[in-house]
């Protein structure tokens, strides 16, 4: 009589939670349909769209071509005009014949002075000041994209952290789902008085400390949520969900391709261009040049007077004073390019450790991983075993509901262990700028 009665509790509760699967299918399908769906690579994306600093690429840019411009000007003729007037305190020279009269002398004079520069050549200034502009815009740029980059690992946290609580979450249903199936059976055998009542409270008590588990995860993640919408500038919904990101296979095969690498290269890059100024720092230049004086009153030789002159030529002017500092110049730059290359190395060996580091833990969670599943399939037999022995009167609704826990916890640590693991890989990939 005993093992009918439990034969029909379980058909009950067999039919009662197959119902109850069909209605979670069709009510998660269509969620499905109508929530948000996001994906890691998209977050990171309009994280960097919506991040400030973005804006300083097309400032950079700006900057750049208006230097080149500015550079490039100085092939244009150069004019400049001067005009001086003044009082004449001993007076211009003069030249007088012995038959002629002396020239009026005036105290007032205004000379103007009037001279064009046409650069013919300049040693290779121009081209320089463009490369270094060029190159100066690279680093600038190449700095911001160090920093953008740094948004990854943040939305990284706050998209795993999302999946976390997801797992948790999920996770309690499942248990709340086995502590439901429990509460319906020992409700009916208390009915039929063959339980007492404080076995219904357990279960009762312990539904209720699930659901206040699943506040407290609902809250955290209403915070996470809210935190990366304000991350990646976009209105999202609590009802979103995230796509879990695809296991990395060949994670060790990876190239670094960190922007940090990107600003060491263009630091070389402009360090040589640099170097070219001491180049043209012993260059000569080459112009033509013209100029034009007018004086009034004008000056008086003998039978002419002097008002005006013009002249034009081909000018040529070198410095030598580079080339005291050429050989000194040149080896500071190398120690300045032996400095950017040991940052560079220091930087690679940095990188090198934390890949070994975080490699060395995906193959540890890796292993953990493979014995997941086996528990969870224990803990499940465990705790139908207790079932079995509590509907037949052989261990009291404390260990049955001890059963259930651990098997729930089975259940957790599997699902964590398999988000910790997607974390690892993710960082690793972050590591190495893929």
């Amino acid at each position: 009589m005993m093992i009918k009665r439990h034969l029909k509790r379980r058909s009950v509760a067999r039919f009662r939670l197959m119902t109850f699967g069909i209605l979670l299918f069709c009510s998660s399908s269509s969620f499905a349909q109508s929530a948000t769906v996001l994906h890691i690579d998209s977050c990171y994306a309009m994280a960097e769209r919506n991040y400030p600093l973005i804006r300083q690429y097309d400032l950079i840019e700006q900057s750049k071509e208006y230097t080149i411009s500015n550079a490039g000007k100085a092939y244009l003729p150069h004019i400049s005009v001067t005009g001086i007037g003044a009082y004449i305190i001993s007076g211009l020279p003069t030249l007088q014949l012995p038959s002629m009269p002396a020239a009026e002398k005036h105290d007032i004079q205004f000379i103007g002075i009037g001279q064009i520069n046409q650069t013919i050549w300049d040693g290779g200034a121009t081209r320089a000041q463009k490369e270094v502009a060029t190159e100066n815009a690279g680093v600038e740029k190449a700095s911001i994209d160090v920093s953008v980059y740094q948004i990854h690992e943040r939305i990284q946290q706050l998209y795993f952290g999302i999946l976390l609580i997801d797992e948790q979450l999920k996770q309690l249903s499942i248990l709340k789902e086995n502590l439901n199936r429990s509460l319906n059976s020992v409700q009916l055998t208390r009915d039929q008085g063959l339980t007492y009542q404080t076995d219904v409270d357990e279960v009762k008590t312990e539904l209720l400390s699930v659901g206040q588990r699943e506040i407290e995860f609902s809250f955290a993640r209403r915070g996470y949520i809210e935190m990366l919408a304000f991350m990646t500038g976009t209105a999202i919904p609590e009802s979103v969900q995230l796509e879990e990101p695809v296991a990395v296979e060949s994670y060790a095969s990876m190239t670094n391709n960190r922007p940090e690498l990107n600003v060491y290269e263009s630091q070389l890059r402009l360090l040589d261009a640099s170097s070219s100024f001491d180049k043209v720092s012993v260059m000569p230049r080459l112009g033509l040049m013209g100029a034009g004086i007018f004086i009034q009153p004008g000056v008086s030789f003998a039978t002419e007077n002097l008002s005006s002159l013009a002249l034009a030529g081909v000018s040529v002017s070198w410095n030598t004073a580079g080339l005291y500092k050429f050989s000194n110049n040149k080896k500071l730059n190398q120690v300045k390019m032996d400095r950017i290359r040991n940052q560079q190395e220091t930087y690679l060996f940095n990188t090198d450790l934390q890949t070994k580091q975080v490699s060395s833990e995906i193959e540890k969670q890796e292993a953990i991983l493979s014995n997941d599943d086996g528990i969870v399939v224990l803990r499940g037999n465990i705790r139908n075993g207790y079932q079995l022995k509590y509907d037949n009167g052989l261990c009291s609704m404390n260990e049955l509901i001890s059963a259930i826990n651990r098997e729930s916890e089975a259940r957790v640590a599997r699902a964590l262990h398999r988000v910790q693991l997607l974390i690892s890989l993710y960082q690793y990939k972050t590591i190495l700028g893929n």
